[in-house]
């Protein structure tokens, strides 16, 4: 019977740490979404190793595909697709004073032309690693119990960009929310997952299991 070797990844101490930095950096990143802030997304990117070390010896073909996920966030995330937000932005403001029909029309021009495409392919990246960690929990493939499976950015975002619809995408408020509405769902996901985070025992247990299961 072929083997996979035990890549020792379950160190509780190191998997803390980075669902603490990605807690972080989703706070970071909502209150940094007014002021552009692309660095909180690149953490949180570099956080969801977290995730992928809870899986890499259970399940190390999920892992493969998370991880490549993974890169395809950091790398499009924060620059190819947060970054023009921020220049859309800009360019709206500034054009609006001479023409509103203008900057309406250049606004759309600039989306649908640069970022569309840009978010599409982020999406091809992101939402395999959602379904991905949510299979990978509820199977038992990590030290959580399964309905650690409900710790995602999906149930923490959906709510949130409810509300800002609910409030309405013209105020304040409700733009604020809706900007925001991703990084809420991330501090969802992390702060689930770091408040539920199973003791060393636990880490031990389950790579014990998975080593005996392996070499059986």
């Amino acid at each position: 019977m072929n083997t996979i070797g035990i890549n020792h990844n379950l160190d509780r101490a190191r998997i803390r740490k980075l669902l603490a930095i990605g807690l972080f950096a989703s706070v970071l990143t909502g209150i940094g979404d007014f002021l552009l802030g692309f660095f909180g997304i690149f953490l949180e990117g570099l956080s969801c190793f977290a995730v992928y070390r809870l899986m890499a010896d259970a399940a190390p073909k999920y892992a493969h595909l998370y991880r490549a996920g993974i890169f395809g966030y950091i790398w499009l995330a924060p620059v190819g697709c947060h970054l023009n937000v921020g220049v859309l932005n800009l360019a709206y403001k500034y054009l609006l004073q001479a023409d509103e029909a203008l900057a309406a029309k250049a606004a759309d021009l600039l989306f649908f032309g640069f970022s569309q495409p840009i978010y599409l392919l982020l999406v091809i990246f992101w939402l395999p690693m959602m379904i991905i960690q949510f299979k990978a929990f509820a199977e038992g493939l990590t030290p959580y119990p399964k309905k650690a499976k409900w710790f995602c950015v999906p149930i923490g975002a959906v709510p949130a960009l409810l509300l800002a619809v609910i409030l309405g995408p013209n105020t304040a408020l409700g733009a604020g929310i809706g900007t925001m509405f991703l990084s809420f769902g991330n501090a969802f996901m992390f702060g689930g997952l770091l408040a539920t985070l199973p003791g060393q025992e636990r880490f031990g247990e389950f790579e014990s299991v998975f080593a005996k299961a392996t070499e059986g």
